[in-house]
Parts: structure tokens; C-alpha cells; sequence
């Protein structure tokens, strides 16, 4: 959305299609090999579709291999993540090139100042960046490498855009960035920053609420979990990037709790009090040397900790991470394996997830109109058929179903 302002305000008209288009923006990612293999191949298919276009790639790959991309792909500019924030300067000053920085240094961190309404950017809800970059160093992950250490938006920044987003008729804020549990207000003497600063964003006046994207275990506490479940203006959603709960496999991981055991059964308490709201994760199986047992621990603690959804990755091996050294490399056929036994019980524990959610009414806010749908507090997407409703808005319903086929919950409006 940052993007799309900065576009927007140089001059250029986002357009729908491919066809339609003179340029084309491809943010890529390194999070597995095979993401990588797929990007790849869809740049040559752009190319291939529209001959002639301008192709501009950026994002992760552009940061790690910027010259091969230049000379392999057919695109235009290669913008790094050092230098995302002037793709719009770059695409009016520039004809072609590469622009790219190595991260040996911090990289100050900025923020769209100019904000679309939402019936300009046809969105309901709007992304607020607050960091950028990670001081971990998971085994399996490849992301510090490319975007570099934590570096933190200016929480003054992050206030005035907030307000902007409200002001201009947003009223779902997503709080992203790459690891936001790593944000640091530097005037801030308090430990988890985050937790201070969504207090502080929930405070301010209008009509809104505020979602959190991924949070990492290890940056959750009882405190910020009792904010999540009881503030009127956050919504009812946790998504964990909890990769396995299995302590041996977290710790080969380099993502070890210094508490598992006190984790999970915060976790557990945090559920069994309030089992309406969504709790999600990511879940990586089939890790080098992990054992059907080990596996099994992570099976049986989705259970008990109630996730209701969870996104599931086959462990890929990324060359420059520790993980593609290291022995007992799980064999594809057994990661399928898991991967659909997880998947199943994920699904189950959806299903319980809703049964309990139709005994609650439900406020979601309207993102499309033929026919009415929208997204709950607790991240339950809902269609609500036979109604009429205004883009943008709150409407108060009552799930009745699920339908599988379209992956929504079914609604009936509350007069």
C-alpha cells in the first residue's frame, strides 16, 4: 500500500491486469527453494505474456542475487530491499539498472506519509509497517541475510500515519513488519515496546480496531495476551509463528523457549479462558532429524492449545542456513506425510473453532458486496448471502455454517 501511494503520487495509475500494464512490480521472497523456483518462472511467464514489458523486480531475491537477475530474467530494474522505499524515484529517473545496497550497515526505515482512502486503494484494510528486519538467526531461514538486523520505524512516524490511516476512513489497522515483537521505541525503558505501543495506538479516538500480524512465541506474555483477548479496539486474534512444538526441534531450530513447559500451559490457560478468540501459527515439518515422536509432540500440543488454523511448510532446504548442513534429512515422502496428518487436525480443530463461534454474534467488516462478505474480529472470513451492506462498514452477524468449497463461514445478519 506504501508502494501504490508513492506510485500513485509520481504519476502512475495501478491497473488491474497484466495487459493492461507497462510496468510490472514483482516483490519476491527466499522463505523456501521452491518459492524461489516459482518466482523465477512466473517473471518468464510475464514476459512471455506481454512482450516488451518492463518488468521491475524487488523484495528478498532482488536483495541476494541482484546481478544474476539482471543477466537471467528478462526485467528491467532490480531494486534491492535497501533501496524499496525509492522504487517510484528509480522507475521516473532511471531507464533500467540494478540498485541495491549490501545490509553491513542499519537502513533507516520509512514509512508512507501520503495515505489512498480506502475506496481509492480498494482496500479495507491498511498495512502499518513498524520494523523491518530480524536479530534472530533461525537455522532454516534465510530472511536476516536479506533484509538485515531489527531497525524500528520512529514511534512519533508510526503515530502520525496511524491517525492519517484513521482520518482517511480505515477501520482495520494491521500492525506488519518482519519480526514485530522486535520493535524498540528508543524513548521507551519498558522491555516489550509492542505491547506499549498498540496500548498507546488503541487509545486514540475513531472508529477502528487493530489486527497484529505474526508473533513470535518468544515475545508473548500473559499481559499482552489478556490485552488481545479484553481490548475493545484489538481484535480477537493471535498468530504464532510457532514452527514446532516439539523443545528438542525448537532448540535444533535456534527458536528455543527458555520455558516451553511454562509456554504451553499459558497457552493453554490463555485458550481454555477465552475460546472465541482465533489462535494461528506456522508449522514447519519434517526438519532434519526430526522423529515421528517429535512430530507427534507437535500434533498433540495443536490440539491442546487450540489452534484453529495454521499455515504448514514442508522443511525446504535453503542454501546459507545452517539447517541445509546438518544430518538426518527428512525424505520428501515423509514430510508429505506429516504435512497432511497436521493439516488434519488443523482442520478439525477449524471445525470446533466454529461450532464455538455460532454462539457468539460476530462484527465483520465489510471488504466486498456481491455477495456481502467480510472479515471477522477472530479472523474468520464470512459470507453473508441475500443481504445488502456498504463497503467499508460494520455489520453484526450470526454464523450459521461452513462451506468447505469456498473456505468461508455463512452468515445471517442481526437485525
Amino acid at each position: 500500500m506504501s508502494l501504490s501511494s508513492q506510485l500513485i503520487e509520481s504519476g502512475h495509475t495501478i491497473v488491474e491486469s497484466i495487459t493492461a500494464a507497462d510496468i510490472v512490480i514483482v516483490n519476491t521472497c527466499l522463505v523456501t527453494a521452491a518459492t524461489e523456483s516459482k518466482t523465477r518462472r512466473m517473471i518468464s511467464a510475464i514476459s512471455r505474456e506481454k512482450p516488451g514489458i518492463k518488468i521491475c523486480v524487488t523484495g528478498c531475491l532482488a536483495q541476494q542475487s541482484p546481478l544474476e537477475i539482471k543477466k537471467k530474467l528478462p526485467v528491467t530494474w532490480v531494486v534491492g530491499n535497501t533501496q524499496k522505499s525509492e522504487i517510484a524515484r528509480i522507475l521516473d529517473q532511471n531507464s533500467d539498472g540494478i540498485f541495491h545496497d549490501e545490509l553491513n550497515s542499519p537502513q533507516k526505515i520509512t514509512i508512507a506519509k501520503s495515505i489512498q482512502t480506502p475506496f481509492e486503494s480498494k482496500r479495507t484494510r491498511f498495512f502499518l509497517k513498524i520494523q523491518e528486519g530480524c536479530n534472530f538467526r533461525c537455522a532454516y531461514c534465510i530472511v536476516p541475510l536479506v533484509r538485515g538486523p531489527s531497525r524500528s520505524v520512529d514511534q512519533d512516524e508510526i503515530l502520525s500515519v496511524f491517525e492519517k490511516a484513521i482520518d482517511a476512513g480505515y477501520k482495520e489497522i494491521v500492525i506488519t513488519g518482519t519480526h514485530i515483537g522486535q520493535f524498540d521505541a528508543p524513548s521507551s525503558t519498558v522491555k516489550n515496546s509492542l505491547h506499549m505501543l498498540v496500548e498507546t495506538l488503541a487509545r486514540k479516538p475513531g472508529d477502528f480496531r487493530i489486527r497484529l500480524s505474526s508473533l513470535d512465541p518468544r515475545d508473548i506474555s500473559e499481559e499482552f495476551l489478556n490485552l488481545i483477548a479484553t481490548h475493545p479496539k484489538i481484535c480477537r486474534h493471535c498468530h504464532v509463528c510457532m514452527q514446532s512444538l516439539s523443545p528438542v526441534i525448537l532448540k535444533k531450530m535456534n527458536r528455543e523457549i527458555p520455558d516451553f513447559d511454562g509456554f504451553v500451559n499459558l497457552l493453554s490457560r490463555f485458550h481454555f479462558a477465552y475460546p472465541e478468540v482465533g489462535i494461528g501459527g506456522d508449522f514447519i515439518v519434517g526438519f532434519p532429524s526430526e522423529t515421528d515422536d517429535q512430530f507427534l509432540e507437535t500434533v498433540i500440543n495443536v490440539k491442546k492449545l487450540g489452534f484453529c488454523y495454521g499455515h504448514v511448510f514442508r522443511y525446504s532446504r535453503r542454501p546459507q542456513t545452517s539447517a541445509a548442513a546438518m544430518d538426518g534429512q527428512i525424505d520428501e515422502s515423509r514430510k508429505t506425510e506429516r504435512s497432511q496428518k497436521l493439516r488434519s487436525v488443523l482442520d478439525e480443530s477449524h471445525s470446533a473453532f466454529i461450532e464455538q463461534a455460532k454462539k457468539n454474534i460476530q462484527t465483520i467488516l465489510i471488504e466486498n458486496l456481491e455477495p456481502v462478505s467480510g472479515l471477522a474480529s477472530n479472523y474468520l472470513r464470512v459470507v453473508v448471502p441475500k443481504t445488502e451492506a456498504v463497503k467499508n462498514s460494520w455489520l453484526q452477524v450470526r454464523i450459521t455454517a461452513y462451506d468447505p468449497l469456498i473456505g468461508h463461514c455463512l452468515a445471517e445478519r442481526v437485525a
